[in-house]
């Protein structure tokens, strides 16, 4: 065990691993102590291992936990990325892969924005860009009342267990994974201190710099996740740009029962050692557009004249695709099927179309949906494929529709989503809720 340095302040960390990239391990809420890592019993112990294999892998405890010095309130972000910063240039980590999980995901994002040229790539499990819902543009995490619930549990059992829900789900409930959990809190923070991070945690607040972040950046979540929500880590995936995004297999927010699994995966990904599986599956937004009353247009116009029309259709999608981020997937007869990294920019490209078509006389509609889509090769599949086109399909000429999805991920771009109410869709077996998207008239 080593101490870096950060003013006056002691931050004890490890090193794992003698040779390959090196990767430092950001830490979550109750992430530590440092020193039983490699215990026998320990939980990270089969974590450490793998990565330890391959890379040099660096752990450390967060100021106030732990081996590191004690102090008397939670340190602010900018103080987190210091003190990473310390740790990297203690352990000679000059252009690391940074791991950040839970409240780790969000530091490892400033820092990859304030310092691009010092991170060689990020990878996020499980993380959000914010934590709680105390502003009302943030859809997903701990709603105020339960916030007071959680402090209050911290108070009453931290050591014995407090929020062990959250974390290992219904796994809770099996006899000793209290105790267990309770004796990891007891090793990590005091119950002062544990109240002060978790209130620090849901001030949290770096969705401004999701778009600075320029490092290749991987981000893993499972569905069921109780402590960060599963659409809450898909919106941080959409908000950094290029990042790829990955479900892994369901469960809860604590990962031991899928570090075998789980860490071949990202080990995979990040060094590139093999190619993309055929059916990898990734968090995209679709985008289906369709000219209106294509065949009555066809036989008033001729073939001539109508091929005509789909040329300047073609040219004109084509640069709003590329002027918007977009990529076209193919055609689609009278349409086009696009694929986009994130919601906001497709509906933007969607409403630039309907005006710079319609003045050359092409009607088209148009239907948005994000969600996970599988590629095979060049073709892309999956429900959410098959989801943007039926709400494409649902659209009158001259309108956007698009999914709740949508909505809830838009929240904050200005965009203005008029309810039309839950729609039953062909070969969807549940309603869902559709909008009509429009920008404020002033745009």
């Amino acid at each position: 065990m080593r101490y870096a340095r950060n003013g006056d302040v002691h931050l004890a960390y490890r090193v794992f691993g003698e040779s390959g990239p090196v990767v430092v391990w950001v830490p979550g809420w109750v992430v530590g102590n440092v020193d039983t890592y490699d215990d026998a019993a320990s939980l990270y112990g089969p974590l450490i291992e793998k990565f330890a294999r391959e890379t040099r892998f660096v752990v450390y405890d967060k100021r106030g936990a732990g081996l590191s010095d004690p102090v008397s309130q939670a340190p602010s972000l900018t103080e987190r990325i210091d003190d990473l910063r310390a740790v990297c240039d203690a352990a000679k980590a000059n252009h690391p892969i940074l791991l950040g999980t839970g409240e780790g995901g969000s530091t490892s994002v400033l820092f990859a924005a304030t310092y691009p040229d010092r991170v060689d790539k990020l990878v996020l499990y499980a993380t959000a860009a914010r934590f709680s819902q105390q502003l009302p543009d943030f859809p997903w995490g701990f709603t105020p009342a339960e916030i007071a619930a959680q402090l209050d549990d911290i108070d009453e059992h931290w050591g014995d267990g407090a929020l062990v829900e959250l974390f290992h789900g219904p796994t809770s409930d099996l006899p000793g994974v209290r105790e267990l959990f309770g004796k990891l809190q007891r090793s990590i923070a005091s119950p002062h201190m544990a109240r002060l991070w978790w209130q620090a945690l849901m001030e949290i607040d770096v969705r401004d710099m999701l778009p600075k972040v320029s490092a290749p950046t991987f981000v893993f979540a499972r569905p069921g996740d109780q402590f960060v929500p599963f659409e809450a880590t898909a919106a941080l995936a959409a908000g950094i740009p290029h990042a790829r995004f990955q479900a892994l297999p369901a469960g809860p927010h604590s990962s031991f029962d899928i570090v075998s699994e789980s860490v071949p995966i990202v080990l995979d990904l990040v060094f590139e050692r093999t190619e993309a599986p055929t059916d990898e599956r990734v968090l995209k937004t679709v985008m289906f557009t369709d000219i209106v009353s294509s065949t009555e247009q066809l036989c008033s116009a001729g073939d001539t004249r109508w091929r005509h029309q789909l040329d300047i259709h073609d040219s004109v999608v084509d640069h709003m695709l590329a002027q918007y981020g977009g990529v076209r997937a193919k055609h689609t007869g009278d349409g086009v099927f696009a694929l986009f990294e994130g919601p906001t920019r497709a509906v933007r490209c969607a409403l630039a179309l309907m005006p710079s078509l319609a003045v050359r006389g092409i009607r088209i509609r148009a239907g948005i949906h994000t969600g996970e889509c599988e590629r095979r090769g060049d073709e892309w599949s999956g429900m959410a494929v098959h989801t943007g086109a039926r709400i494409g399909a649902l659209a009158g000429a001259g309108e956007v529709l698009a999914s709740r999805t949508v909505r809830d991920l838009s929240a904050g771009s200005g965009l203005i989503f008029e309810s039309l109410g839950a729609q039953q869709l062909k070969g969807l077996p549940e309603a869902i809720d559709i909008y009509r998207v429009t920008t404020p008239a002033s745009t």
